[in-house]
């Protein structure tokens, strides 16, 4: 039995995204769930191709919008009604737009508070975003676009919400647009940032493009990167291929440039064929993470500035938690929303600290290096100090050294760029820089931690009273090790 007719989904299929409400996800999580009941029960089903589906959920919520469309827009008309003015409280909610017709809701708000949360972080480092739609929060299936940002700790500070009917560009180039109105005429801020952190939506990429025309890099989020990855690779065809993959992008990652990230892609690209890694997926890959123009490398951005949006996927956690996970009518929904606004906009929540604080983890994991005889240095480049990767054999390390002073800028092989850019963490003591995944998460690692240790800057009083000035005796000399 063909359960999908040869066009438009069935009646089955569609009774089952309706009694299980799965037009409350994205087209893609509707999809992996319908797979799963088919496969699950054994049904001789013909799945819908993505843009089917996907076309069938939006004509759904519009349905479902025009059917709730006198109740909706009664109430909403009354509520936008609160816009802003310079009186009102840090943490009271008020509209900054709102329309709605027959099938369609677009409603853009946030609070004082929330909205000094952009000026703020523009204050302290290059100006970014981050841009996120969660679901499942409004009973309509309609999306909840959250725009925020992060204080030097990585900790979430949102700055605004937007309901929207569909996940489209339109809508976000709607609402980055009277985003940007807003801040201008109220706040005498110019809504330029440097940075736009989001996950692979065409929607959000290509609707941010359109909404700023001065000039920003387009972070890819590592998270949904690596989450993404884990799906595929556990396919049979991809399972026995995962660990060639995942050490591919890893190379890739680790670019600190976009003129070397093209260049590893040239050679990874090889090394997967020759691998025998598909050519579907090597050909989806470029097309999804190497071609669009977003970047996801950790030379892409600032170093602090981190490349996974966890602070606000920990911010949507809180928010989906604040509700209990159940989607709610959009009337409750609103009321929620307002105690939420005023809970994060709470002194406490909106803080931007000047200094960062270091994760314990990390200051344990400097102490420990105190104690080792593995930072290297070489006469050839004294400002630099190397220490080598985990897991690297002390055979290997000499030979490692020699390769990496020995290195061209940007490498032609997969071995110059193994033993090149593989063995040794790189610490410019000049500069405070490390060429390390923390560094340029955080701003700092136990590497630099380490040395500050050593010279008496960090640590426990036993560490200070051995700092003193000059090389340190756990700092050996290249090729002598």
């Amino acid at each position: 039995m063909n359960i999908l007719k040869s066009r438009g989904i069935s009646p089955f299929l569609k009774n089952i995204i309706s009694l299980e409400k799965f037009y409350l996800y994205r087209p893609q999580s509707c999809f992996v769930k319908l797979s799963k009941i088919c496969e699950d029960n054994y049904l001789p089903c013909q799945l819908p191709n993505l843009i089917q589906l996907q076309n069938y959920i939006y004509r759904y919520k519009e349905q479902l919008i025009a059917e709730n469309y006198p109740e909706v827009k009664q109430y909403l008309t009354e509520v936008v009604k609160k816009t802003f003015n310079s009186s009102l409280n840090q943490d009271e909610l008020f509209f900054i737009h709102s329309q709605f017709e027959k099938g369609e809701v677009s409603v853009l708000f946030s609070s004082k508070a929330l909205i000094e949360n952009l000026i703020k972080q523009s204050q302290q480092q290059p100006s970014f975003l981050h841009i996120d739609a969660t679901y499942k929060l409004i009973d309509l299936g309609l999306p909840l676009f959250v725009i925020s940002t992060e204080n030097i700790n990585h900790a979430f500070r949102p700055i605004c919400f937007f309901i929207s009917w569909s996940e489209s560009t339109n809508q976000v180039v709607l609402m980055l647009t009277k985003l940007k109105v807003f801040m201008k005429e109220n706040f005498d801020f110019e809504l330029k940032p440097e940075y736009i952190l989001t996950d692979n939506s065409d929607a959000l990429i290509s609707g941010c493009k359109k909404s700023f025309s001065n000039k920003f890099t387009h972070l890819g989020c590592h998270f949904h990167l690596g989450k993404r990855l884990r799906e595929k690779t556990q396919s049979k065809e991809l399972k026995e291929k995962k660990q060639l993959i995942f050490f591919g992008v890893k190379m890739l990652k680790n670019s600190p440039n976009h003129e070397f990230f093209r260049k590893v892609w040239e050679i990874i690209q090889d090394y997967w064929k020759e691998n025998g890694v598909c050519s579907d997926f090597i050909t989806t890959f470029e097309k999804e993470y190497i071609k669009k123009q977003v970047q996801w490398h950790f030379g892409a951005a600032f170093s602090g500035k981190s490349r996974s949006n966890n602070s606000l996927e920990s911010g949507n956690n809180v928010l989906k938690l604040f509700f209990n996970r159940k989607a709610q009518n959009i009337k409750t929904f609103l009321a929620k929303m307002k105690e939420f606004i005023i809970e994060w906009s709470a002194q406490n929540k909106i803080s931007f600290p000047n200094q960062v604080t270091y994760k314990s983890e990390i200051m344990r994991a400097a102490e420990e290096r105190t104690k080792e005889e593995n930072f290297v240095f070489s006469e050839e480049t004294p400002d630099k100090l190397y220490y080598p990767r985990k897991g690297v054999s002390k055979e290997l390390l000499n030979t490692a050294l020699i390769a990496l002073l020995n290195r061209k800028d940007i490498p032609d092989t997969l071995n110059e760029l193994h033993k090149g850019w593989s063995y040794y963490r790189i610490i410019d003591v000049l500069q405070n820089e490390c060429n390390c995944a923390d560094f340029y998460r955080y701003n700092y690692c136990k590497h630099l931690l380490s040395l500050q240790m050593l010279d008496g800057q960090l640590g426990d009083p036993e560490i200070k009273a051995k700092g003193k000035r000059g090389r340190k005796p756990t700092i050996s000399k290249a090729l002598k090790m």
